[in-house]
């Protein structure tokens, strides 16, 4: 006699994990973005001459002609691949099939949207890129053998010295930080700053901050290889983040003042084709946006890198 064996279909699905993307919330948005939009612009100021003070030497004063300049950026197209859920196994499966894949390629533009802003927002001066000094550590970011050098109170000290000369804390808003798992334990370590950690603030927590250094939210977002997205060749060139991680590369840290960046973000679209003819009355679902990131000023001002040196 045959045994009869049974299935139970959980209704409890393991979900795919992605990396916190918060971070690039922390930025300008730019809003009315449409599927057919290409580029953003955005008036800029120019200098005009300094303010002076005593009696003028003659009247009338010599008139200045004002102009301003406007900068440009593109947004492109995020997409998923057409997914095609088969109708056999909508009805085998315990739980919403349809939602969960929907869901799953949210998840997937959210990555490629938060990988796409951390690229373009990665500074390219050379005065904005600063290195670690401190002793050498092994790195846990797949890819990189040599050891590199732990972040220090001196590096952090460097970095806010730069930030306050940058001047743009006048404007209103934050400056926000995004570090790596290794930088983080980094920052564990230095006897000053570790009281932030005990004293969380859940509510801050909640948006993704773990914590206030120098008046720096700090973020933590790591790849799968270990990174925070942040890429950079030896000379300074950054790489976008999903690039093959090589040892002669660095990674590290991104610092930036949320109204020194920014974002244009579409609204999502997701197209569901129910019964499409020639799949069995399977279901095809596809999602797409557009989304564009920018540094909002050439001289790079409020957007600084902190990048592990090799020892």
């Amino acid at each position: 006699m045959a045994e009869i064996r049974t299935t139970l279909y959980s209704k409890e699905l393991q979900k795919q994990i992605f990396p916190d993307n918060s971070f690039y919330k922390k930025s300008v948005s730019e809003t009315g973005v449409a599927d057919t939009t290409e580029t953003v612009e955005k008036p800029v100021q120019t200098p005009i001459s300094k303010a002076k003070e005593g009696k003028p030497k003659s009247l009338p004063l010599e008139i200045e002609v004002s102009t301003d300049t406007k900068k440009t950026y593109n947004t492109t197209l995020i997409y998923c691949q057409p997914l095609l859920i088969d109708s056999q196994s909508e009805l085998l499966t315990n739980y919403s099939k349809r939602q969960t894949k929907q869901e799953q390629q949210a998840g997937e533009m959210n990555n490629k949207i938060a990988a796409y802003a951390a690229y373009h927002w990665s500074p390219t001066k050379s005065t904005n890129i600063l290195k670690t000094t401190g002793e050498a550590r092994k790195s846990n970011i797949l890819g990189l053998t040599s050891n590199r050098k732990s972040l220090t109170k001196d590096d952090l000290l460097t970095l806010h010295n730069l930030m306050m000369r940058m001047n743009v804390s006048g404007l209103g808003g934050k400056w926000y930080g995004m570090v790596t798992p290794d930088q983080y334990s980094d920052l564990l370590k230095i006897p000053e700053f570790v009281d932030y950690y005990k004293t969380g603030n859940s509510t801050r927590l909640e948006t993704g901050a773990m914590g206030i250094i120098l008046g720096v939210e700090i973020f933590i977002r790591t790849t799968d290889e270990g990174h925070s997205g942040i890429l950079y060749k030896a000379d300074g060139t950054p790489l976008q983040g999903d690039s093959e991680v090589k040892d002669t590369l660095l990674t590290g840290g991104l610092f930036w003042h949320e109204k020194m960046v920014c974002r244009a973000e579409g609204m999502v679209r997701t197209v569901v084709n129910e019964n499409a003819p020639g799949y069995l009355g399977g279901t095809i679902i596809e999602s797409f946006t557009r989304f564009g990131a920018d540094i909002i000023r050439d001289d790079q001002k409020g957007v600084i890198a902190l990048l592990e040196d090799k020892a």
